[in-house]
């Protein structure tokens, strides 16, 4: 890891005022080698709570991340905000939210990899004490491009790491991915246009909770999504895990606002937030995501649709909690 690619998590506003803390998280082995040991989260920290404080009265420039949140934790009581004539609740309410942001503010830029890696590192890092973890699940409502030749499907460097979290005790929760329609191909679709095998990293990986997206009320009249990624995976694993409400979302937006919404990263919180519940009821459920997973396969409603494309079909959370 460059010295480059370790400011890119530090805002350019607070480089200057944080030199300091910058030396010492870049220890260099050699001035000629340029080689820098593994980050110093204990001193990155710091640089993190305090983009946080700054950023804490702007408005993000990307909605995604606040309607994802909305989803999974949105609490707004009746008359709370006067465009909004109705309360507003998310999946788990009282749940407590870390906000590791890792879109760029520039849509044209795509997602970091090398960001997101360092957010699920730093998770990795709070949680270093396997007896009093910090975060207990994290919802990765986003798609990373997967090099091909390079890494096999579910190996590249953002699945490992998803695993590893996973392996540590954290739940993750994964969108699958919209590739399930050609963007290119015709609306007035004759036969050609849909897609297989087009899950979407970090959806890939073999230990995480991928999940695709169907119809907001009515799923088992239209089923999956034309646009939720389907798979098998490249290398003929089954994949997604489940489907969740990914139509016509109703949450919150920046500026006290709401919109309607759709994709994967929509269906993904809903799954994320039956999580919380089933380890806020059940405590001896944090720390073992594997048995959440295969609660939650097993208790979910099959909407008749083959498991490439819907899983195990639809989450259900009564049914999940009413099983143990």
């Amino acid at each position: 890891m460059t010295e480059n690619e370790l400011k890119k998590i530090v805002p350019d506003d607070l480089k200057p005022k944080l030199s300091s803390i910058i030396d010492a998280v870049v220890q260099y082995n050699g001035k000629e080698t340029g080689e820098v040991r593994d980050i110093d989260w204990a001193s990155v920290g710091p640089i993190l709570r305090i983009y946080d404080e700054v950023k804490t009265n702007t408005v993000p420039s990307n909605p995604h991340g606040t309607h994802v949140a909305g989803i999974l934790a949105g609490w707004l009581p009746a008359g709370a905000v006067k465009d909004i004539p109705s309360p507003f609740y998310g999946v788990c309410p009282d749940i407590r939210l870390y906000d590791l942001r890792v879109f760029s503010d520039d849509p044209k830029h795509g997602n970091d990899e090398f960001t997101i890696l360092a957010a699920l590192d730093f998770i990795s890092w709070l949680n270093r004490d396997p007896e009093q973890p910090v975060i207990h699940g994290v919802n990765l409502s986003l798609s990373l491009r997967h090099q091909v030749d390079a890494h096999a499907c579910g190996r590249t460097p953002i699945c490992e790491a998803a695993n590893r979290l996973t392996y540590s005790g954290a739940v993750v929760v994964a969108a699958a991915g919209n590739a399930g329609y050609e963007p290119n191909a015709s609306r007035e679709n004759r036969g050609s246009g849909y897609r297989d095998i087009s899950i979407t990293d970090p959806g890939n990986a073999e230990e995480v909770i991928c999940v695709g997206a169907t119809h907001r009320s009515e799923p088992h009249t239209y089923g999956v999504s034309f646009f939720s990624s389907r798979g098998p995976t490249g290398d003929g694993r089954q994949k997604p895990d489940l489907v969740a409400p990914g139509e016509k979302i109703r949450s919150s937006i920046p500026g006290e606002k709401f919109d309607l919404l759709d994709g994967t990263s929509m269906a993904a919180p809903h799954v994320s937030g039956v999580c919380a519940l089933l380890m806020a009821r059940h405590r001896e459920l944090i720390g073992e995501p594997a048995r959440i997973k295969d609660i939650l396969k097993k208790t979910a409603t099959d909407l008749g649709r083959t498991p490439e494309f819907q899983g195990a079909g639809l989450v259900d959370a009564l049914r999940a909690l009413q099983s143990l």
